[in-house]
């Protein structure tokens, strides 16, 4: 295949900025753009190429895609993966895949029936730092865990529980999805507690605030993650901390930190390896999924985790997670 033709449906923030970086590869061709919001589409369409339509059902009936990047808010999931995937076409599911584990299974399924290549937006993946984590800890037995993530909401859909499912599900996402990268072991269960404490007062917000989980790796590793939206100005932190026989070490989004003593094996300042929307094109131009480091079904198993935890905010009981 020499150059791809490319669809998108959804182009707010995180489609555009698929859009625009794919845009500039020689080996792809947007042919299509599709937003609830149609004088977007046509707006981006002008300045990329392709069509504009405002209903995803008239894009692919109506136009022959190799591949397809969709990128809506979690709630807005309804069925275009499925028309896709029948298709024959090559998915881009942006995280979260959506806000049902029984329709992402769906979905998942008739990928997988269909033998379409698939991956999902964990860009943190392709982060040098987690690579070499990923390697490090291979065999290596884990004490404990301990990740957090804290910032400031961004509004909109994102603060309505029904369209967002909450700042874990929708975007603390990364660092569950991190734990299962890093480690190489499923999340089999959690036990999650949350509060709304003091963004109460802000319009249309009703997500819990702060979020304090506890899970256990299919190992017997322990992992506290913690993670909250009351940053209202800016700011905030993530890490993630391993302990081990002996040893720690601090990640955070490019570095690693290794006590008490260095580890020259670790130890630095870490950039990208890869592109994520590089490795999407190159995968499916040559039909090579090994560039690709998350499937759809790999993105359902994190789906299902942050689902499961809250499910035991919810009911104040720990959880089992539904791996399959």
């Amino acid at each position: 295949m020499d150059r791809i033709k490319l669809g998108f449906i959804g182009v707010g923030g995180m489609g555009q900025h698929h859009l625009k970086t794919v845009a500039q590869m020689p080996e792809a061709q947007v042919v299509a753009i599709c937003d609830v919001n149609e004088e977007l589409a046509q707006s981006l369409a002008a300045a990329h190429g392709g069509r504009a339509y405002g209903n995803h059902h008239d894009l692919l009936e109506k136009e022959k895609l190799d591949a397809l990047y969709i990128a809506v808010p979690p709630f807005a999931h309804t069925d275009a993966e499925l028309i896709a995937a029948g298709k024959g076409i090559h998915l881009f599911v942006e995280k979260p895949v959506d806000l049902s584990l029984e329709k992402a299974h769906r979905v998942r399924d008739a990928i997988r029936r269909a033998g379409v290549i698939s991956t999902s937006g964990y860009v943190l993946r392709y982060y040098k730092v987690n690579s070499l984590l990923r390697s490090y800890l291979a065999g290596k037995k884990i004490a404990m865990i301990s990740v957090c993530r804290w910032g400031g909401p961004i509004g909109g859909w994102w603060s309505v529980m029904s369209r967002s499912g909450g700042q874990l599900v929708e975007q603390t996402t990364h660092q569950v999805d991190l734990v299962r990268y890093t480690t190489g072991k499923e999340i089999v269960s959690v036990y999650a507690d949350y509060a709304l404490r003091v963004m109460g007062d802000a319009p249309g917000f009703d997500i819990p605030d702060v979020y304090s989980t506890s899970m256990r790796l299919e190992d017997g590793t322990l992992v506290s993650l913690s993670t909250a939206c009351t940053m209202r100005r800016g700011g905030g932190a993530s890490s993630m901390s391993f302990l081990l026989d002996g040893e720690l070490i601090e990640a955070g989004w490019t570095t690693i930190k290794s006590l008490p003593e260095p580890n020259p094996a670790l130890d630095g300042e870490h950039g990208v390896e890869m592109d994520i929307d590089r490795a999407f094109v190159d995968a499916v131009r040559t039909g090579d999924r090994s560039l690709l480091r998350i499937d759809y079904a790999d993105a359902v198993r994190t789906l299902a985790v942050t689902l499961a935890a809250n499910e035991s905010a919810q009911t104040g009981k720990p959880v089992q997670v539904q791996l399959d």
